[in-house]
């Protein structure tokens, strides 16, 4: 395989790669809410079983997004 089209692979893998890696920053800030969300909702209710179908939801939603 010649020099030019390795190099044609590697920038096209990259580009791939860079094009990805905003969508799992996002997904993964998304994620961060909904846990902080359900530890300030165990807080609040004393350990109220909803809240993990609250962070269920959250997270749901979050994977839906992308």
């Amino acid at each position: 395989m010649s020099r030019t089209i390795r190099y044609a692979i590697a920038a096209l893998c990259l580009g791939a790669f860079s094009a990805l890696l905003p969508s799992v920053t996002v997904a993964n800030d998304c994620a961060k809410r909904c846990y902080a969300q359900e530890n300030s909702c165990r807080r609040a209710t004393k350990d109220s079983p909803s809240c993990g179908a609250e962070l269920t939801r959250c997270l749901q939603s979050c994977r839906a997004q992308r």
